[in-house]
């Protein structure tokens, strides 16, 4: 079993490194998708805008912004389309982010799956516009999957 950032793991598969893996957003027909992954804003849990449902990525404009680089910067981009965009830190592991965060340093836009690793003081809210990314389990490119990894795709449920 191997962690990495998006463009790891499509080097792993087409280097063959591995023989699987969840892989975010690629072309169409590569895979089958496993879920989905919507974009939220991380809190500390006394921020004046937990608590409201959703919140507009312009309301979050004062905030120092923590930036997540281990792999979701670009949908954080995107959740940003047409809104300044000044990072004040940069962070590429995802325990040092959250502990930021909890200290006050900042807020950040984190995926949904982030919920199962939030400490107390924390919280996701909600972000409109939404952004969402797919998780999408596949063999390697242009080439022949394993059998097992066929197998394997071949019993998922289609979500």
């Amino acid at each position: 079993m191997f962690e990495g950032e998006d463009d790891e793991v499509a080097e792993w598969l087409a280097n063959g490194t591995v023989e699987a893996a969840v892989v975010v957003d690629p072309q169409p027909g590569h895979g089958v998708l496993v879920g989905e992954d919507a974009f939220h804003a991380l809190l500390r849990t006394d921020h004046p805008l937990v608590g409201v449902g959703e919140v507009q990525v312009a309301d979050l404009a004062d905030d120092p912004f923590l930036l997540s680089c281990g792999g979701c910067e670009r949908h954080v981009r995107q959740v940003h389309a047409g809104l300044p965009f000044d990072p004040l830190h940069r962070v590429r592991e995802l325990g040092t982010l959250l502990a930021m965060v909890r200290a006050g340093v900042g807020i950040s836009i984190v995926p949904g799956l982030v919920a199962s690793m939030l400490v107390p003081g924390l919280v996701l809210v909600p972000l409109r516009p939404k952004v969402v990314r797919r998780l999408v389990m596949s063999g390697p490119p242009g080439r022949e999957w394993h059998p097992a990894v066929t197998a394997l795709v071949d019993s998922l449920p289609r979500v």
